[in-house]
């Protein structure tokens, strides 16, 4: 009976997860949802950037989490972006847009419970070949993330086990690349060894 009762409580809680799910598929475009989490883990990568465009200033929060335990992708890294637009700014942002995502699974949402007033995006894209995500601040006759606000946590867990340093794209009527974290690929064991044997043969092949 209490196994029975067990396996019932099982399928209902992976069924809340499946459902809470927020799945960015290449060629994809989504509405944020919010969902539980980050929950727990570790941070092992941190920025606080400041930027500054022609029509826009603000700053960018990045953080990289290892062990996050509501990330869907078991083992997985967990990305968490926080962009603000300065008051002073003369224009509101538009477009927030990651790179280096290219073959990994990909969960898009932002944290139940956040700061009152914050921005939640329009929309979330993701190119066809999965390679770039961009968080959309697209009103009516201007974007959304307005001079004085700032957004939501915008949170990507992934299935990618590294990371590495990248670049964002800041995009209103001007632009402005800032320094972020993006998911790294690591080669599969035998690719590296292919790469290795390559370059013992070249070096071979010069002292001859």
């Amino acid at each position: 009976m209490i196994r029975n009762l067990l396996s019932f409580f099982g399928v209902v809680v992976i069924g809340v997860c499946s459902a809470n799910a927020a799945t960015l598929n290449p060629g994809s475009s989504i509405s944020l949802t919010s969902e539980p989490g980050p929950t727990g883990g570790t941070t092992i990568g941190s920025s606080i950037v400041p930027f500054v465009a022609p029509t826009f200033s603000g700053t960018l929060v990045s953080k990289v989490i290892s062990g996050d335990l509501s990330n869907p992708f078991a083992g997985g890294l967990t990305f968490t972006y926080e962009l603000s637009n300065n008051s002073i700014s003369p224009d509101p942002i538009d477009r927030f847009t990651l790179s280096s995502y290219l073959g990994f699974s990909v969960d898009a949402s932002y944290p139940a419970g956040g700061l009152v007033g914050s921005i939640v995006p329009t929309s979330v894209t993701r190119n066809g070949s999965g390679n770039q995500i961009s968080f959309n601040y697209t009103g009516a006759f201007e974007g959304t993330l307005v001079p004085g606000s700032a957004s939501v946590l915008l949170v990507l867990q992934t299935s990618a086990t590294s990371f590495q340093n990248s670049f964002a794209a800041i995009i209103n009527s001007s632009s402005v690349n800032v320094a972020t974290f993006a998911p790294l690929a690591v080669p599969e064991p035998t690719t590296a060894a292919l790469v290795m044997l390559g370059a013992t043969a070249l070096v071979f092949r010069r002292k001859k």
